[in-house]
């Protein structure tokens, strides 16, 4: 069933995509309405399903191997993404999350049904290493959507230089908007990792070395974006194209556990 589900969460991601580039192509004025919205709502209430049916094979937070913790990322993007994106005036920021996310579950559908490892209950579940490993996954669905935001402003930022400014450009936000998001998102994003990364010092169990230093590696990574950018001494695409290049650093910690 949770395959089922997560399959059916993953074409809903696919269906909200094409339904807005379509929009955008035929030029109707405002692709990112009720009906996008409530696609993705869709999608997401399908990845919390997911999620809840492999808590209840575990008996813990279902992160437990790299498919489980690629639709966790994927949920804590989406859920991010509706408690910010209209706030932060990213009416688009869905449409630029979705293939991402449909790209992330479909690897991770694959990874369930052509090895999925079954149950991986624990004798005593240590709430702290859960708190420190749910918590880490949240700020990196902040740090996505930063490097989201990110390409939405590349795509800008080509745009007014070329010239060329299609359907694409008049749905996006102002550009200095992206830029107060990506850094709104970035502060949010290491709020929550440091909450994750202090609940590891209290876990009964010491934190795995690698995991563990990765984390503080994009800590400091997100940190030094920040110190740039109010250092004064980058330039908004500076910043845009590094915190796509940070971004990377979470999916090696993703490809790694």
């Amino acid at each position: 069933m949770d395959k089922l589900l997560l399959a059916l969460s993953t074409l809903c991601f696919l269906g909200g995509f094409i339904y807005v580039m379509i929009a955008l192509r035929s030029g109707q004025p405002r692709p990112t309405g009720w009906l996008t919205f409530g696609v993705v709502a869709a999608g997401f209430v399908l990845q919390s399903l997911v999620l809840y049916l492999r808590s209840q094979l575990h008996g813990r937070c279902p992160v437990t191997n790299g498919a489980e913790i690629l639709i966790f990322l994927c949920w804590s993007t989406i859920i991010l993404y509706f408690l910010v994106g209209r706030a932060f005036r990213l009416s688009l920021l869905g449409m630029f999350t979705e293939p991402m996310v449909f790209v992330f579950q479909t690897i991770a559908l694959i990874l369930l049904i052509t090895g999925d490892p079954g149950a991986r209950p624990v004798e005593k579940v240590d709430p702290w290493h859960e708190l420190h490993i749910s918590v880490a996954l949240l700020s990196f669905g902040a740090f996505a959507l930063a490097g989201i935001a990110g390409v939405m402003y590349l795509v800008q930022d080509r745009q007014l230089k070329k010239h060329h400014l299609g359907a694409l450009f008049y749905q996006l936000p102002p550009i200095r908007y992206l830029m107060e998001a990506i850094i709104r998102l970035i502060v949010i994003g290491q709020i929550l990792l440091t909450i994750g990364i202090a609940a590891a010092f209290v876990q009964e169990t010491d934190p795995n070395s690698k995991h563990f230093t990765m984390a503080i590696a994009v800590w400091v990574g997100y940190l030094c974006l920040l110190g740039w950018h109010f250092s004064g001494k980058s330039t908004p695409k500076r910043i845009a194209l590094g915190v796509i290049a940070v971004f990377l650093l979470p999916l090696a910690l993703l490809a790694a556990l």
